[in-house]
């Protein structure tokens, strides 16, 4: 028998590196194709799946969880960051600062979210402290009666940070977001050139 075989890594579902390398950078109906690439890899691997356990009365823990992990991906692609280690309560706390979260998301929100939502969920599989992870409400935040804790709505949440994503991709089309493409730049070509080392382009 012969060795695994294996095709050429994917940076999303429909598009390879080779795809992104075919790209240029100064042509403005290849920032759109660009725009495309990455929400395909956003979605088409993460976001959807998402939205669809919403369709699960039980989904809340799974959903933050993708939601928490994509929260950091996101600000990585805004900021051109290609190793997030060490960076991460930086990039949550900017994240959620945006004007999708707000004004919800106060700064004691924010940092109460990184260490007992994201950090909870994705190293125990558990919200930390007194989170509720609702549907139904009001409001996508809200502090518990005591002042001890938090009731957070899924749905509201996701939808921000879905809509978070969008704001993202309008505005990489946008001629003068000059930052924001050179640093989406810096992140997929380290992205691809990952592919390249594995041997699988």
């Amino acid at each position: 028998m012969g060795g695994p075989h294996i095709d050429a890594l994917r940076i999303s579902p429909l598009f390879t590196s080779s795809d992104w390398s075919a790209l240029e950078r100064d042509s403005h109906h290849d920032w759109a194709k660009a725009a495309a690439m990455v929400k395909d890899r956003l979605d088409g691997r993460f976001l959807r799946y998402a939205g669809n356990c919403l369709r699960s009365p039980y989904s809340g823990f799974v959903v933050l969880a993708i939601d928490s992990l994509l929260i950091e991906t996101l600000q990585q692609f805004r900021e051109g960051i290609t190793d997030g280690h060490g960076k991460s309560k930086d990039m949550v706390m900017r994240f959620l600062a945006g004007q999708r979260f707000q004004p919800a998301f106060d700064q004691v929100a924010r940092k109460a979210y990184y260490s007992d939502i994201r950090c909870g969920l994705l190293h125990q599989a558990e919200a930390k402290r007194m989170w509720l992870i609702r549907r139904g409400q009001d409001a996508m935040l809200q502090r518990l009666p005591d002042g001890q804790g938090y009731v957070i709505d899924v749905r509201f949440f996701h939808k921000a940070v879905r809509s978070s994503m969008n704001d993202y991709l309008r505005e990489l089309c946008r001629p003068t977001s000059n930052e924001l493409r050179a640093n989406l730049w810096i992140k997929m070509n380290h992205i691809c050139n990952v592919r390249i080392q594995r041997g699988t382009v």
